[in-house]
């Protein structure tokens, strides 16, 4: 875990600073996340907990951004909370805190309009996807690394004085079967990293801040063009 740690924040600095900048920014959220898996696969929000985020995010445009972010959040499940008989009969359930770092990539759907840009109120719709490694344990204890692929959509909107206001529903697809410790329920003596039930979702409310931004648009030429050109 430590290993890829390091590697994120020695590259992304290379990634951000070796090329021409459009801006750089810092944000947090919070919100709520919730588990799909072995132990529950049919309730959108079952037992949701909170979750809280922090990141910072590299625009290499009004198109494209890197995020590099850091989430921590509690994932509860137990068979007892559903009416299977199959499920009480197992009677499984685990408690998992769960620290995430990841590398995500955003595609704006329409052009984004920075935040430093004054009174530019506007927003965007993004698409999102990523991958990460989650750090799970139970009272510190028993200690899985887990990576994950994130995927998911979201809304931000230019505010004013460089802040920024989001809105994301996010995806984690587990890469291995750990996550709930139910590992080949059905007894076929297989397992499978891409096909296994072990899911988690976060859906957040996020603010962030435009620190540091060079380029931008050309204020002259817009007033002239609304006036009808030169």
């Amino acid at each position: 875990m430590k290993k890829i740690v390091y590697i994120i924040f020695l590259l992304y600095p290379v990634a951000v600073f070796s090329q021409p900048a459009s801006s750089v920014d810092f944000g947090g959220g919070i919100g709520i996340s919730s588990y799909y898996g072995d132990i529950n696969q049919e309730r959108p929000f079952y037992n949701a907990k909170a979750a809280f985020e922090v990141f910072t995010r590299y625009n290499f445009n009004n198109r494209y951004a890197l995020r590099v972010q850091m989430l921590g959040t509690r994932i509860e499940a137990a068979d007892k909370d559903f009416e299977s008989i199959y499920q009480r009969q197992r009677n499984m359930s685990f408690v998992r805190s769960v620290t995430e770092i990841a590398v995500v990539g955003e595609v704006n759907f329409f052009p984004y309009v920075n935040p430093a840009e004054r009174l530019s109120y506007v927003g965007t719709l993004y698409g999102l996807i990523g991958f990460g490694r989650a750090l799970t344990h139970i009272n510190h204890e028993n200690k899985i690394g887990i990576p994950v692929v994130l995927m998911g959509v979201g809304y931000k909107r230019a505010l004013w004085n460089r802040w920024a206001f989001e809105m994301e529903g996010g995806f984690r697809k587990c890469l291995n079967d750990r996550f709930d410790e139910i590992i080949d329920p059905i007894k076929t003596g297989k397992q499978s990293a891409l096909f296994n039930n072990d899911w988690y979702n976060v859906f957040a409310v996020k603010l962030s801040y435009n620190f540091w931004r060079t380029g931008g648009r050309c204020r002259t030429f817009e007033r002239d063009a609304e006036n009808g050109g030169f």
